[in-house]
């Protein structure tokens, strides 16, 4: 069973505890359409059923199923129950988002950045560097998002020379991909990139960022 109101020190609080219970609720509902836990088409459990598994009113309950219906996310039938929309897919499913993470210079139809921190003067990390490479002296560190259909699906840093950085566009880091920019506008021919990937558990942080859950 999971608790999604337990009390806490009011020291310990963070941005999730000020969100209302259901809407809290509904991120959970809505994580499990994503990830195909409750497929396309599929009855859900019946209102009790939820209360008891996540320990809340049947009125929060109702609201997070009304929210998500509202988005087109769920269809409610009388004297059925309450069904996942047919053509929801998981997100591991679309093809389009695949393409949208693997092409590594241009943003995919529905792809957007969200930047979060650009700061300045920054060294490269040790595990980004390249062996026999030769790093820069300075590098601009930005933080950013990307998002498909609006949904955010990636939290990433990327280093940029910042010598490079200054040959490109203003604020190009808004709307297109890093290496895009260092291939138009570098003052370098590049010779090779590395593009490393981390997956792991998301932290609050991380969780918080990505607008995901870490209920379940």
């Amino acid at each position: 069973m999971q608790r999604l109101g337990a009390i806490r020190p009011a020291d310990d609080l963070d941005d999730n505890d000020r969100v209302a219970l259901y809407v809290r609720l509904a991120r959970i509902f809505r994580d499990r359409i994503r990830s195909g836990e409750w497929s396309p088409g599929e009855k859900l459990p019946p209102v009790p059923d939820l209360c008891r598994d996540f320990a809340v009113a049947p009125i929060t309950v109702r609201q997070a199923l009304r929210m998500l219906a509202d988005k087109g996310l769920l269809i409610a039938i009388r004297g059925k129950g309450t069904f996942v929309t047919e053509g929801q897919h998981s997100a591991v499913d679309d093809p389009e988002l695949r393409r949208a993470i693997n092409d590594r210079l241009d943003l995919t139809p529905g792809q957007g950045i969200r930047v979060l921190k650009r700061e300045t003067g920054i060294a490269l990390p040790p595990e980004l560097q390249m062996e026999g490479g030769h790093p820069r002296s300075s590098y601009v560190k930005i933080t950013k998002i990307h998002l498909y259909n609006e949904t955010p699906f990636a939290l990433m840093d990327v280093y940029v020379d910042e010598a490079s950085y200054r040959h490109f566009p203003p604020n190009s880091e808004h709307g297109s991909k890093m290496l895009r920019m260092l291939t138009n506008h570098g003052p370098d021919k590049m010779g090779s990139s590395r593009q490393l990937i981390t997956i792991s558990h998301a932290d609050q942080d991380v969780a918080r960022a990505l607008d995901y859950s870490l209920a379940g």
